[in-house]
């Protein structure tokens, strides 16, 4: 199988949610547990939302006409794909510095629903189509690498 250039980092993504992540101690932050807790409940709002949604998508021919979820089983939610990355990074950065938050058991659900391993090989084989090659650069692009 081939690979577009952002694709690899989306490859990257299958193995996230299991992954042992390194804890950072809250006295490096100035984020209260208070508020990340209201971050992640805004992510979560969107991130499995599928509607309503701004596509930034070439139809390359009328089977190309499908909705942001079956073209994206990822980054489906959040009104566009980059600020469905977005929130998904906000997501995994708050359960990082936060791994106690309420809203826990929900963000480890939604990660699990939509970064699965079928839904970012949906994602790789989205922009290895035609017309895909630069598809959400550079700013999406960034946002997956810092999710990865």
């Amino acid at each position: 199988m081939r690979f577009a250039p952002v694709s690899c980092v989306i490859l990257l993504l299958s193995g996230l949610c299991s992954a042992a992540v390194p804890q950072r101690t809250t006295d490096q932050l100035s984020l209260t547990q208070e508020q990340a807790s209201h971050f992640a409940q805004l992510a979560l709002k969107c991130v499995q939302k599928e509607y309503p949604n701004k596509l930034d998508h070439v139809n390359n021919d009328a089977a190309d006409v499908r909705s942001p979820r079956v073209m994206h089983g990822a980054f489906y939610g959040c009104f566009d794909w980059h600020s469905s990355v977005h929130g998904h990074w906000m997501l995994v950065h708050l359960l990082r510095l936060f791994p106690a938050l309420p809203e826990t058991p929900k963000i480890r659900a939604a990660l699990d629903a939509n970064l699965s391993a079928e839904n970012i090989r949906s994602e790789n084989a989205y922009l290895l189509q035609q017309n895909r090659a630069s598809f959400e650069r550079t700013y999406g692009w960034a946002l997956l690498l810092k999710l990865a």
